[in-house]
């Protein structure tokens, strides 16, 4: 009948529209990334050549979380590498957890994670896992962004706990990058750029 006719064109035009919103949505959640955050914190480190701003942004969304990291340098200070880390514990690098971003001297860009169960450097065996990495370089700023389990890691997020967080980098020198995204750290590949890197963070949504 000319009402069913109707009824199978609206629902059709209708899916057809959804669906057509529905990809214009992830294509611009993938541009965009997100447009508004659960927490933030902004902070500034006196640094090796004038400070560093650290901008830590994240979104709780059980039984992930997802953060966003821009370091920004006053000086136009090149860096080589950016690393984020948790500790629950005491704030010391031994017993961390860490995510690093950088980009080797052949221009290989590498997101990953690390563990520094014994003595530094964090060679150990990683226990975080960590999705949807992305780090970028340009100019003076650095971004470096994931998604990590909350429960995952040495050190997992318990929400409206604090947890110690440490911020390291190191100024542009290919002897501080690791040669590859998997090879091994060395006591040469020292984080000297920040005076100041450690901070107690409260996740939650």
């Amino acid at each position: 009948s000319k009402a069913t006719v109707s009824v199978l064109y609206w629902f059709k035009t209708t899916s057809l529209i959804n669906f057509k919103m529905k990809a214009a949505l992830a294509l611009l959640a993938g541009v965009c990334a997100v447009s508004g955050y659960d927490g933030e914190r902004v902070m500034t480190f006196p640094a090796a050549t004038g400070v560093a701003t650290v901008d830590l942004k994240w979104n709780w969304e059980p039984p992930v979380v997802h953060t966003y990291v821009t370091v920004n340098t006053t000086a136009n200070q090149e860096l080589m590498w950016f690393s984020l880390g948790y500790n629950g514990v005491n704030g010391m690098m031994v017993g961390g957890d860490y995510v690093m971003g950088y980009i080797t001297p052949s221009g290989e860009t590498c997101v990953r994670p690390l563990s520094c169960v014994g003595s530094p450097p964090p060679n150990s065996a990683p226990k975080l896992e960590i999705s949807n990495t992305h780090f970028s370089a340009a100019g003076a700023a650095y971004t470096l962004s994931f998604t990590r389990p909350i429960a995952s890691g040495y050190n997992p997020l318990v929400a409206g706990q604090p947890v110690h967080m440490l911020y390291a980098t190191a100024t542009a020198n290919p002897a501080n990058a690791p040669k590859n995204c998997t090879s091994d750290f060395d006591f040469g590949m020292v984080h000297n750029f920040f005076k100041s890197n450690s901070t107690s963070i409260t996740f939650s949504g």
